[in-house]
Parts: C-alpha cells; structure tokens; sequence
C-alpha cells in the first residue's frame, strides 16, 4: 500500500481524531468534562473536533483508549447508562471509577471490567 502524502495523512488523523474526542465527550456529558478529566484547558477538545490542533501523544492515547471503552460499554447500556458506569465506583476495579482507570492504566482493566459485566460476573 502506498503511504499517503502527508497532508492526506493529517486531514485523516484530524477528521478520526475529531470523531473520538466528539464521541467521548458526548459519554462523559461535555467537553469541559473531557478537558477536566485529561487536565488541559477547557477549549482544548473544541480544537481537536475541529481539527487545528492535535492532542499530544498523551491525551490522544487516552482518547482513543476512553473511545474504545465507550464504544463496549455502549454494547451494554443506553448512552446515559454508560455515563453513569465511567463516573461510578466499579466493583471490579477494586472502587475506582473507570475513568480514572482509564487515564492511569489504559483501556485493558476496565475493558476486562465490562467483559465480567457481560459475562453476568458479580465482584
């Protein structure tokens, strides 16, 4: 496959990127709370939705991985139920609130937490 130029390139990361941060704003009610949860200025997401910025390696990860969270969760519940489930104190993650998980462990334990939800598991 040939590489695209890099202008493509940018344009497509910009138009995915904008997609996610869109999306899990949306799940976690705003993007305030998004730009609260990454600790970066309130205004930030609005420029990744529109594309004249790119979070950093950081941030982005964590987009991806809260994307990727939401996107399973939303295979169980109602958008307002996954809000509810990111902001709640999950049993099998010992307490923690999975976004919090997220943000310090990646997408693995809460995404193994939905899975035992799934499963119909009781912690």
């Amino acid at each position: 496959m040939t590489p695209l130029p890099r202008e493509a390139s940018d344009v497509e990361f910009a138009l995915t990127i904008g997609r996610r941060v869109r999306e899990v704003a949306g799940a976690l009610g705003s993007n305030a709370k998004l730009a609260a949860l990454l600790e970066t200025a309130p205004s930030q997401p609005t420029r990744w939705i529109k594309g004249t910025e790119r979070p950093n390696s950081i941030n982005a990860r964590a987009i991806v991985d809260l994307d990727h969270v939401v996107a399973r969760a939303s295979l169980l519940w109602e958008p307002s139920v996954v809000t509810s489930w990111l902001y709640g104190q999950n049993a099998f993650l010992d307490g923690a609130r999975p976004v919090d998980v997220v943000k310090l462990q990646g997408a693995r334990p809460v995404i193994a937490a939905l899975d035992e939800e799934l499963a119909g598991g009781y912690a």
